[in-house]
C-alpha cells in the first residue's frame, strides 16, 4: 500500500482553503489517482478520513472520490462515507437558512464547500440504487432538500437524484391499435418523459415526426440545457380504476402518477387536442450527467398482444365488443 500517496494528499487537503488548487496539491492528487488505480483499497482508506478534514479539504477529497467512481471505481469503497458526510452537512446548512439570519462562519464555510461534495454525492448515488430508494422515502430529508434547492444547487442536484425514476412502460397507440414496450431511465416529470417518448418513436407512428435533435440532446443530458420548447405530438392519457375511460396525464406530475395495469405502467396515445400545453426545457433540469435520462423502444407487440392490453385498459376492439354483445344475446 502506498501510504505516502495518501499521507501527502491528506496533508494537502488539510491545507486547502478553497478555490484553485496549487501545484503541490495537484501533484499529491495525481499521485493518489495513480495509487488508486493499482491499489484500490487506498480509496476506502481515504474515504474514512472525510469526517476528520476541514470542510474545504473534505469536499475536494470527496470530489476526487467521485471522479474515481465516474471512471469505474467500486462505489462500495467510498459511497457510504460520502453520503454520510452529505447527510451531516445538510441539516447544518438547512438550519442556517431556516433561521432567516446571516449564516454563521461555520455554515458559510460548509455552504461554500457544499457544491463539490454534492457533485461527488450525485456520482456515488447514481451507483447506489438501494440508498436512493431509502432516502427518497425519508420525508424529513426530502423536505430539507426541497426547502434548500433554491438556495444551493447541491440540494437541487441530490433531490433530482432521489426523485428520478426508471421503469418499464407499455404504450398503446389508439388510432392504429398498436402496442409497444419501452424502458425509461432517470426521469422525474412527465413532460421530460413525453419528449423522450417522441424521440424514441420519431416517424414510426401516425402524427410522429423527425425529432428536434437540439431538444432531444438536452433531454438526454448530451448537451447543457438552454432555452427551448417542445410540444405534444399526441395526447398522453392513462387509465384510473375509479374513472371511466382514459384520463389525461399531467405533464408537470411525477412519472409515478402514470397508472399501472398488471404491474406495468401504461400510456395511451391519441391525436393531440387543439391548444395542448407546450413545455420548456426547464423540465429537463437540473441535469444529472452522472444519471442521464433516456427512453428506449424495446419491443413492438404482436397484434394479439396489443389487443389483449387494449382490453385490459378498457378499450377492446369493435370486433371484440360485438362478439361480447352477441354472447350476451
Amino acid at each position: 500500500m502506498n501510504d505516502a500517496a495518501l499521507t501527502d494528499l491528506l496533508a494537502a487537503c488539510r491545507a486547502y482553503a478553497g478555490g484553485r488548487v496549487d501545484p503541490r496539491f495537484n501533484e499529491a492528487a495525481q499521485a493518489f489517482y495513480a495509487s488508486a488505480t493499482t491499489q484500490p483499497k487506498i480509496v476506502a482508506r481515504a474515504a474514512r478520513e472525510l469526517g476528520r478534514l476541514p470542510p474545504p479539504g473534505a469536499a475536494i477529497l470527496a470530489n476526487m472520490l467521485g471522479t474515481i467512481i465516474e471512471k469505474g471505481g467500486a462505489v462500495e469503497r467510498s459511497g457510504a462515507a460520502v453520503w454520510e458526510l452529505y447527510l451531516a452537512w445538510l441539516p447544518q446548512i438547512h438550519h442556517g437558512f431556516a433561521g432567516r439570519k446571516e449564516l454563521s462562519p461555520r455554515q458559510r464555510q460548509l455552504l461554500d464547500a457544499f457544491q463539490l461534495l454534492s457533485q461527488s454525492t450525485v456520482s456515488h448515488l447514481s451507483a447506489m440504487p438501494e440508498e436512493r430508494k431509502l432516502a427518497a422515502g425519508n420525508k424529513a430529508l426530502m423536505a430539507q432538500l426541497a426547502e434548500l434547492q433554491d438556495y444551493t444547487p447541491g440540494a437541487a442536484w441530490v433531490r433530482q437524484v432521489l426523485l428520478s425514476r426508471s421503469d418499464d412502460l407499455l404504450v398503446l397507440h389508439l388510432p392504429s391499435r398498436r402496442g409497444f414496450r419501452l424502458r425509461y431511465d432517470n426521469i422525474v416529470n412527465c413532460f421530460h418523459l413525453f419528449t423522450l417518448i417522441q424521440a424514441a418513436f420519431g416517424e414510426r407512428l401516425p402524427g410522429g415526426r423527425a425529432p428536434n435533435r437540439f431538444i432531444v440532446d438536452m433531454a438526454r443530458c448530451v448537451t447543457v440545457a438552454e432555452d427551448g420548447n417542445d410540444e405534444p405530438w399526441w395526447r398522453y392519457e392513462t387509465v384510473q380504476p375509479d374513472r371511466l375511460g382514459p384520463v389525461d396525464i399531467s405533464g408537470e406530475a411525477s412519472v409515478e402518477t402514470i397508472a399501472r395495469i398488471d404491474g406495468r405502467q401504461v400510456i395511451l396515445l391519441s391525436p393531440p387536442v387543439e391548444g395542448a400545453a407546450l413545455w420548456d426545457t426547464s423540465f429537463f433540469t437540473p441535469q444529472l450527467f452522472a444519471m442521464p435520462a433516456n427512453v428506449v423502444l424495446e419491443e413492438t407487440l404482436t397484434a394479439s398482444e396489443a389487443e389483449e392490453w387494449f382490453a385490459k385498459a378498457g378499450m377492446p376492439s369493435s370486433e371484440a365488443t360485438g362478439a361480447q354483445r352477441a354472447d350476451k344475446a
